[in-house]
């Protein structure tokens, strides 16, 4: 993570360009997969997507 302005972080933010970590991670097997819970360091955002 580069050290950025606020105003530039929130602005990459909001073009969509998040700076992720991982918070929790979920383990499958078969068609399913895993599922990891990921939060954006700068904004907060919390979103779930399909590992």
């Amino acid at each position: 993570m580069t050290n950025l302005p606020p105003f530039m972080g929130r602005l990459l933010c909001w073009l969509v360009f998040h700076d992720f970590r991982v918070i929790d991670r979920t383990f499958g097997f078969g068609s399913g997969g895993g599922i990891e819970k990921v939060e954006c360091r700068r904004c907060g955002a919390t979103i779930t997507r399909q590992a």
